[in-house]
């Protein structure tokens, strides 16, 4: 079914794959916020330009490519509600699956107990709706799924192994109630004592615990500082536990991991994971050292400025389009694109390609998606009231390392991106 874009996005595309809505800055509940666990505050740096933003984030995928052979665990970090972070752990699993490496992909989002239905899913006996009614996911974690199944999709169109990593949010709340040293290792789900955690991660969590409140009413809303009020004992003890409850998923996460690893080492172990286990390389990173995992690596996003977006996977022309009332707009050029190297411009009009009318950007994008690369491609614009031939060198398609799944193979002469960015400029939106 055509895909709807909710306001302010309009059916705006990039050719060769979806554009997802990321013209403006990430929204308040995307920005690391004190007290959030999930988002530990980053240190300020300077601004970059868009190119070097993208120039980084670039050199960060061929890293990961170069470094992958070498790994046991790869941890991608994520604010949960950020698309970009979401739109960039897929493309770094992109990365690995045309580098050759086998992996598996393991889930914060889902506790170990309900791997049967992830099982399922993967396999393709469940269906999207009923595999996230059965698993629970409005309970279990509660973020937006519409956010993550790109990610499920990509890993079962590509046979990827799932993996359930987390802790059931019943025993995590028994723990933030009664503390670890409370529960015996018969009512722990099976997951061991967790390493301590150190002097940075225990600063971040008494910042993330502040946020939620509970050093009561005298200290709520106040900002980590050189001298901290000190706590009353029932403060301290409520503390205590609320730092066991993330430990416990720290080290719930960090055991199924290395598990996995164990039994099957030729596999790359990437987890999909929040901001907050990752701190200065403490939480999930701690555990699976003290679990005797030291070939792992821990990534983040490169952070981007306002209005600057980084292609996705498999765009060849890298201009942002919009079909409008029967044209077809440049509405943003990417940097180092193809588009860029051949002097297209925001605010041009493509009225042909390879000297055929268009009039939709889904057009625009199947076709450029089919086109050879070792073929100039030809793009006929209407600039300022001139009319203007420009030729383009695309960047050859991506390749594809395994086969689709039998049932997708009659559609692999397109990129899924590219079909869904065809269907949704058939869609009426409003600005």
């Amino acid at each position: 079914m055509p895909l709807r874009l909710p306001h302010p996005c309009r059916a705006s595309l990039l050719a060769g794959a979806l554009l997802l809505c990321q013209a403006v800055p990430p929204r308040a509940a995307e920005q690391p916020a004190p007290g959030n666990a999930s988002a530990p505050a980053a240190a300020a740096a300077a601004p970059l330009s868009c190119r070097q933003a993208l120039l980084a984030l670039e050199q960060q995928q061929r890293r990961l490519a170069a470094d992958a052979p070498a790994l046991a665990v790869l941890l991608l970090g994520e604010i949960h509600t950020s698309a970009a972070d979401h739109a960039w752990q897929l493309r770094s699993l992109e990365t690995l699956r045309q580098a050759s490496r086998p992996l598996s992909l393991g889930l914060e989002m889902l506790p170990a107990a309900r791997q049967p239905l992830l099982d399922r899913y993967a396999s393709g006996q469940l269906e999207e709706g009923a595999f996230l009614q059965q698993v629970g996911w409005a309970e279990v974690w509660g973020h937006d799924p519409e956010l993550y199944l790109p990610l499920l999709r990509w890993a079962r169109r590509w046979r990827v192994p799932l993996l359930a990593l987390n802790a059931e949010p019943a025993l995590v709340r028994r723990v933030r109630r009664l503390g670890l040293a409370a529960l015996p290792p018969s009512q722990r789900e099976g997951i061991g004592d967790p390493a301590a955690a150190g002097a940075v991660y225990r600063q971040v969590l008494r910042t993330a615990w502040i946020g939620h409140g509970g050093s009561g009413p005298a200290l709520a809303g106040v900002a980590p500082r050189a001298a901290e009020p000190a706590l009353s004992p029932a403060q301290a003890a409520d503390l205590e536990r609320f730092i066991d409850s993330q430990l416990l998923r720290d080290r719930a996460m960090a055991e199924r991991l290395a598990a996995a690893h164990a039994r099957q080492p030729e596999r790359l172990q990437v987890a999909l994971v929040g901001r907050g286990h990752l701190v200065a390389g403490d939480g999930i990173p701690a555990q699976l050292r003290d679990l005797g995992v030291m070939r792992q690596q821990a990534l983040l996003r490169p952070p981007l400025p306002p209005d600057c977006m980084a292609p996705p996977p498999g765009a060849r022309l890298g201009a942002y389009l919009e079909s409008a009332d029967g044209a077809v707009w440049v509405r943003r050029v990417a940097p180092g694109s193809a588009a860029e190297a051949a002097g297209l411009r925001p605010g041009d009009r493509i009225l042909l390609l390879n000297d055929r009318p268009v009039q939709r950007a889904g057009e625009v994008i199947l076709r450029v998606a089919g086109h050879p690369a070792a073929e100039p491609l030809t793009l006929t614009i209407e600039r300022a009231g001139r009319r203007l031939r420009l030729r383009v060198r695309l960047k050859p398609a991506a390749p594809a390392s395994a086969p689709p799944p039998r049932s997708e193979r009659a559609q692999a002469t397109t990129t899924p991106a590219a079909r869904m960015a065809a269907e949704s400029d058939h869609t009426s939106t409003t600005s």
